[in-house]
């Protein structure tokens, strides 16, 4: 746990994700457009709009960089009933992330890939494009592959461990400083005995010492 929170506190130190937002009429939930450096990234699919409802499709996104294509053949769940970025919610996100340390920007476009598989497309404001591709095992190296796939992973997610993202269950403040107590009064125990038999072993120790001496 201590690791962890080690690791978050120093992504978080280096790096920001910032919501792209737009003032479009059903943008509310965020852009599916970004630009830097005069360089456009945009995400698209070819599924009809359709607001009557929560109809969902199985359908891949495409993911473009100036018009070219840089989209996987993954499904991704389309809400028909949204322009926004919940309309892939759970699957593809865009975004910006600064980089402190560096003093960068970058749009970066996070997508579920399946099977625990994830990848990101990052785009520099020199019109650079680079693709990481990785596991979810995998986000830990490095943990800001972690900051980047949280808006496209199922469950609460950690940067190295999800340990410190289980909710303690309702037997959580009974039982915890009983078990913490019953571990304490356990290692005192332990620790008397090992005193106790040191103790021993040293008398009977000078006791063969003083019979050997008579």
């Amino acid at each position: 746990m201590g690791r962890e929170a080690i690791i978050g506190s120093q992504v978080r130190a280096r790096y920001s994700v910032e919501r792209i937002i737009s003032r479009e009429q059903g943008m509310g939930g965020g852009a599916l457009l970004a630009t830097i450096g005069g360089h456009v990234v945009a995400l698209k699919d070819d599924q009809p709009f359709n607001e009557d409802g929560d109809i969902r499709v199985d359908a891949p996104v495409q993911i473009l960089v100036d018009g070219q294509d840089y989209s996987h053949s993954a499904n991704a769940r389309i809400r028909l009933a949204r322009r926004d970025a919940n309309r892939y919610w759970g699957f593809v996100f865009l975004m910006g992330l600064v980089d402190h340390q560096e003093a960068t920007e970058q749009i970066v476009v996070a997508q579920s890939l399946g099977r625990g598989q994830f990848r990101t497309l990052s785009v520099s404001a020199d019109g650079r494009v680079t693709e990481d591709q990785f596991d979810y095992a995998g986000r830990c190296l490095p943990p800001v592959r972690a900051l980047l796939i949280r808006y496209v992973v199922s469950h609460p997610s950690g940067f190295c461990s999800d340990v410190m993202q289980v909710w303690p269950s309702v037997f959580y403040p009974v039982l915890y400083p009983w078990v913490s107590g019953a571990l304490g009064l356990a290692c005192v125990a332990i620790a008397g005995f090992l005193g106790l038999r040191r103790r021993y072993s040293q008398a009977g120790s000078r006791l063969e010492l003083e019979d050997g001496a008579s």
